[in-house]
């Protein structure tokens, strides 16, 4: 059982670094996502994964992995969802825009 639960952190913290990496060089679904936003307006998570064909829950998922690797790096910014937004409704409030230019 603890090897297990090892082997998970050990896979997370992976795909997380491998997400980070491909943000910071503008390739993989970060690089992608980058391109569907750049002069668009902010966006939530649903339609950014519509923007970018992965319109499914797992699809999200993956796209929400993205947009926070981008974060890390400084190119997405998160806008909240107002106050008062009951949690589970948050997701369909909380906006991702695009902060900088594309890098040369």
């Amino acid at each position: 059982m603890l090897t297990g639960a090892i082997i998970g952190c050990v896979v997370a913290l992976t795909m997380m670094l491998l997400n980070r990496s491909k943000a910071k060089q503008g390739t993989g679904l970060p690089g992608n996502l980058e391109q569907a936003l750049r002069g668009q307006p902010p966006k939530t998570l649903k339609q950014i994964a519509a923007l970018v064909g992965k319109d499914s829950f797992m699809g999200r998922g993956e796209v929400a992995q993205a947009l926070a690797a981008l974060q890390s790096v400084g190119r997405v910014r998160t806008v909240p969802a107002p106050e008062g937004t009951p949690q589970l409704q948050k997701v369909d409030f909380i906006t991702y825009e695009l902060t900088t230019a594309p890098p040369p």
